[in-house]
């Protein structure tokens, strides 16, 4: 039997809150990428590096789950760890620092969903950026700021000032590469920069993956896999497999190279889009479930490896494997726990397994109370399978979110 309530903190919410972790417990690939870029980084030089970027409603997730005031987490008022005490004197003291150190201060910040400091450090030293690798560095993240906090005028912009330190440059290619490789991803998911931009970082992005000499695998296996999404876009499966097999032969060789915790996750993200690719291009269930589980293999303390298998197996109706997998990424723990637990509890209610559904329902309302939704599906659950008390239950609580709100019962 599933039990959530009795879980601890797994190493992804210690790294998201003190940018540390126990070495006794199992640790994910983001986790190591994290305290490791924080600990080994010069912020000295350009080159801060994060594997993967949150939204904010992930750290108010962890926020919830460890019972600590959201404000003081995303501020960085609370400092538990020797890392996050540095990294808030750091960022207290930016004005002392050079626009380099500023720039790697705001990125470690962005490395733990911390955008409102990491904001308000890059609109500081946006005004003595003055070199195009400052003003591209500056801009690249102000793009992931606006990115994880879904403001498509500010990543258009961003944009456009790469764009422009692009073309007075001189950058590193593998920098460029990063920026046309964003601008591709993230054009063909929401056109979050206009046409015209798009084709012009594409364009630029194919001349600089032509010649790759200097270029890091790491850069070109993200180019290939965001150049995939082309041809994947519209159906078409061989090329978005000969872009895909580039992806993972550059990723392979970027780990062979340097086996750590960052570059593992250029042939995590491959596995990622693999699946993607067999879910919504291929339609093959057989090869989604491939992919899927060498992603689990890959970084096996990762919640949402077995959340995306999950999702693959109800796309092609096999329900009973899907529940397993969710219920194993709560079980886990962050990132993702309540989205898990939902999709937890819909498909096991879609199996007629409403014992279980409503065992996930009655968890999910004291990690969200007052949500009418899930208040909604655990009273009709507990009303279909007999159970008075629980569907009292459910029914005292929509009541009283509804009377908080003031409508009518």
């Amino acid at each position: 039997m599933l039990d959530t309530t009795t879980r601890t903190r797994n190493a992804f919410q210690e790294t998201m809150v003190g940018l540390t972790f126990s070495l006794h417990q199992e640790c994910d690939l983001f986790s190591r990428a994290c305290v490791e870029q924080f600990h080994a980084g010069d912020f000295a030089h350009y080159g801060y590096r994060f594997a993967q970027v949150f939204e904010a409603n992930v750290l108010r997730e962890v926020a919830l789950l460890d019972d600590l005031p959201y404000e003081d987490l995303a501020e960085l008022r609370h400092r538990p760890s020797e890392a996050t005490a540095r990294l808030g004197e750091l960022a207290d003291n930016v004005a002392d620092l050079s626009v380099v150190e500023s720039v790697n201060v705001a990125a470690a910040l962005i490395s733990i969903s911390r955008f409102g400091p990491a904001a308000r450090i890059l609109h500081r030293v946006e005004e003595r950026a003055e070199q195009s690798r400052d003003v591209f560095e500056v801009a690249m993240l102000r793009f992931v700021v606006a990115n994880r906090c879904e403001d498509g005028p500010a990543t258009a912009h961003a944009f456009r000032r790469m764009r422009r330190a692009i073309e007075s440059g001189p950058l590193p290619a593998d920098r460029v590469l990063d920026a046309c490789a964003q601008a591709v991803v993230w054009y063909m998911k929401r056109r979050d920069l206009p046409t015209a931009d798009f084709r012009w970082y594409a364009t630029t992005g194919r001349q600089v993956a032509r010649q790759p000499r200097g270029v890091g695998a790491g850069s070109l296996s993200a180019w290939y896999r965001a150049l995939a999404m082309v041809p994947a876009a519209r159906g078409k499966a061989e090329l978005t497999r000969r872009y895909m097999e580039f992806t993972r032969d550059t990723a392979a060789h970027s780990l062979m190279r340097r086996p750590q915790a960052y570059e593992a996750h250029f042939l995590k993200t491959y596995h990622e889009s693999s699946l993607k690719e067999h879910m919504y291009v291929t339609r093959d269930a057989d090869q989604a479930e491939e992919s899927g589980l060498a992603l689990i293999a890959l970084d096996p303390a990762w919640s949402p490896s077995y959340g995306e298998l999950a999702e693959a197996h109800v796309l092609f109706g096999r329900l009973e494997a899907a529940a397993a997998l969710y219920e194993k990424a709560v079980e886990i723990g962050p990132p993702y726990y309540g989205h898990h637990l939902l999709r937890a509890a819909d498909v096991r209610e879609r199996l007629g397994d409403d014992e279980r559904a409503l065992e996930h329902y009655q968890h999910l309302t004291a990690l969200v109370p007052g949500d009418r939704t899930v208040l909604r599906r655990g009273l009709d659950v507990a009303r279909r399978s007999s159970h008075p008390a629980r569907a009292a239950h459910f029914r005292r609580l929509l009541d009283q979110s509804r009377t908080a709100t003031g409508e009518a019962t």
